[in-house]
């Protein structure tokens, strides 16, 4: 054995489902919130700025989170089957972590402000982005 046991690949899953179900259940929370709030956001004057800014770090975040993926997951194809597991992890588990903190930080902006419209749809986008990067079967032993 050489001591780069990584986490199981069903571990894995689990975990990267663990990130994406936080993002969709803090949504939920926020929705709910709204509802109760009428719709109109935590704060007493919507801050327009946060709507930008929700919009530009969710597109910077979803370009890193791709680019890191890609990147990741080349430097683990290239490494020995010993040593993969690791950095396979770690091309699952960053760019999720990624999208969670531009979801999150947009889900935030529409609880404060109220408006859907753009803080809401990020959040979707960077959702749909996490859940397809989920993994459906492990590459190395082709087993789901």
């Amino acid at each position: 054995m050489n001591g780069n046991v990584g986490i199981p690949f069903a571990g894995q899953r689990m975990i990267c489902m663990a990130l994406v179900l936080g993002m969709a259940m803090y949504a939920v929370v926020v929705g709910l919130i709204l509802k109760l709030n009428d719709g109109v956001g935590m704060i007493e004057e919507p801050i327009e700025v946060l709507d930008t800014i929700a919009l530009v770090v969710g597109i910077a975040v979803a370009v890193l989170a791709v680019f890191a993926r890609i990147l990741i997951a080349k430097k683990a194809a290239t490494a020995d089957k010993d040593q993969r597991a690791t950095p396979r992890f770690l091309s699952l588990v960053v760019p999720l972590v990624l999208l969670e903190g531009g979801c999150l930080l947009a889900i935030t902006v529409w609880m404060l402000n109220g408006n859907a419209v753009p803080a809401l749809a990020v959040a979707c986008v960077l959702l749909s982005i996490a859940i397809a990067m989920i993994p459906l079967q492990d590459r190395d032993t082709d087993t789901i």
